[in-house]
Formats: C-alpha cells, sequence, structure tokens
C-alpha cells in the first residue's frame, strides 16, 4: 500500500441521514484513510421538481469530487450505496487517475465502489433498473408532492439490525425526491477509459431493497469486469452492523486497484 491512502468520498443512499455512515467513515479512518462525504439535492430536497439524477451527479462533481481532485491534488476512491452510485459513478466520468497521470495531472478517482447499490447504463432511470416501475414499498409523493419515503422502512431497509439501533436509523430517514429515481442516469465512468479492474462491489445477500439477484444481474449488464465480495446482511447491514468488515472490505479494494498502478 502507498504511504498515503486515497481518500474516501461517500456517497450516499436515497433516504439516510449522515449519521447513518458515521461508524463506517471511523473505521475507515482508523485505517488511515482520510475520508469525506458527499450530498446532492435530491436528498431532503428543497426543490423536488428540479432534483433530478443530472442536478445530483453534478453537485458531487462540483462541490466534492473536483475540489479534492483539482484543488488537492489527491487521489480518491469513490465509494457509493445505493442510489449513490448514479450520482457517483456519473460524476467520476473522465477522471480517472489513469487517464488524468497519462495527461501529467495530479490527482484522480483510483477506483469505484458499489454497496449495494445501482449500476445502471447512461440513460436509464433507478425505474427502468427496477423493471420500469418503484417498488411498492417506495410510497410516493409523501410526505408531499414530488417526494418519497420508504415503506417500513424496518423491514426493507434493516431486517437484521439491532432493534433500538434501527429504530434511531429510521425516525431519521430524510424524504427523497421522486424525479431523482424517474429521470436518466448520466453516462456512468466505467463505460469511459481508465476504470478497467477498477471496480468494485459488495453485494448484500440478505437486501431486502436491492435483492441480491438484482444487485449481480447490474454488473452483469455492463460488460466488464468487477471486484465482488459478499457480506451476508440486510441494506443498511454493512454501515449498522458490520462497519468492521465493510471497511475492510474497502481495504481489500483499494489495495487491489493501487496495485495496478498508473
Amino acid at each position: 500500500m502507498a504511504a498515503t491512502k486515497p481518500t474516501i468520498l461517500l456517497i450516499p443512499g436515497a433516504w439516510f441521514h449522515p449519521s447513518t455512515y458515521d461508524a463506517f467513515l471511523s473505521r475507515l479512518q482508523h485505517l488511515s484513510f482520510p475520508t469525506a462525504y458527499a450530498s446532492y439535492p435530491s436528498l431532503n430536497p428543497s426543490h423536488p421538481a428540479s432534483a433530478d439524477a443530472a442536478a445530483d451527479t453534478e453537485t458531487v462533481l462540483k462541490r466534492s469530487l473536483l475540489p479534492l481532485i483539482e484543488t488537492e491534488g489527491k487521489d480518491v476512491v469513490i465509494v457509493m450505496h445505493s442510489y449513490g452510485g448514479v450520482p457517483g459513478s456519473g460524476a467520476a466520468r473522465g477522471l480517472s487517475k489513469v487517464q488524468r497521470s497519462g495527461e501529467g495531472k495530479k490527482g484522480g478517482v483510483v477506483g469505484l465502489v458499489h454497496i449495494s447499490g445501482f449500476v445502471l447504463p447512461g440513460g436509464a432511470s433507478v425505474a427502468d433498473g427496477q423493471g420500469g416501475e418503484l417498488p411498492g414499498w417506495v410510497k410516493q409523493n409523501e410526505p408531499s408532492p414530488g417526494l418519497t419515503m420508504p415503506a417500513n422502512p424496518l423491514a426493507i431497509l434493516s431486517a437484521d439490525i439491532d432493534p433500538p439501533v434501527a429504530a434511531a436509523n429510521a425516525s431519521r430517514l430524510v424524504p427523497h425526491a421522486l424525479l431523482a429515481f424517474k429521470s436518466p442516469a448520466p453516462a456512468p465512468a466505467w463505460t469511459g477509459p481508465g476504470f478497467e479492474r477498477r471496480l468494485a462491489y459488495l453485494v448484500c445477500t440478505e437486501d431486502e431493497a436491492i435483492p441480491k439477484f438484482g444487485q449481480e444481474a447490474m454488473m452483469q449488464g455492463t460488460g466488464v469486469e468487477w471486484a465482488v465480495r459478499e457480506m451476508a446482511g440486510s441494506h443498511n447491514a454493512p454501515f449498522l452492523k458490520k462497519a468492521d468488515e465493510t471497511a475492510g472490505a474497502v481495504d481489500a479494494f483499494v489495495e487491489g486497484f493501487l496495485k495496478l498502478g498508473t
């Protein structure tokens, strides 16, 4: 491993309060990773009618990723949970460490890590990735028009989490813009240069929100190679139950990326 590890930029999933990821980010910091957190407009939106996937991607790019790469010259690994895979992968396009190094530029995206997340081709929406419609447990136009909330989040998102922890997390869920789920995803980074063998996926085998077969089908649909690990757990288990294991998996993925060099 390099003496200085790349910065982990976390892109959160829909509805989740930042505190969902506190334990995970803390574990990464104990492994000597600098960390950063990126929010985006569709998460607890002020203007849900304009909070689409493109706006989310642009915000992640301009407010989080470019400052790390262009201003600070840092190497970055983007870790994406759930819906976060849409803006995260789109924002990374054209910014691979391999490509930038070849251009004589400092900093760049070393690799991409999805955790039980959406891997979509450009032009497809989250709804498209689920057969054209959002699943029934996504309550649409609640608590007000243009917003969504998950029905029965304890069962869908956190079935294997200690009940008090799961309940506390559920109490902090925030609305997510419906438009983000129904608008087309921008072209993802993995269709461009510099990300070959620098893509990783942590599959949650007991996920009720994005079932294992769906996670695997999305990867297979890309036609590119992924480093894959499995975790026995729900959608939120990587962060609320198995933060140590998740951080260790990310560390291993990053080590694999770095061994490839630039």
